[in-house]
């Protein structure tokens, strides 16, 4: 995986988690955004990993007991 994809990302969750830890969350739009940024890098890491799309299929919710 593409180093400076891990870092793009690790520092997006650090801003995301910033915003969170500060108690004021600015706007919705600003976490939602954020949030896309972050799904767009690691689909991006994972084409350049696989060399393939990814493929939607594998993107499932979690089971909740």
């Amino acid at each position: 995986m593409n180093p400076n994809l891990v870092l793009e990302i690790v520092g997006l969750a650090v801003s995301l988690a910033k915003m969170q830890a500060g108690g004021k969350v600015q706007q919705d739009a600003t976490v939602a955004g954020t949030l896309l940024q972050i799904i767009q890098k690691a689909v991006q890491a994972y084409q350049e990993h696989t060399g393939e799309p990814l493929d939607p299929s594998l993107i499932k919710a979690e089971d909740v007991l």
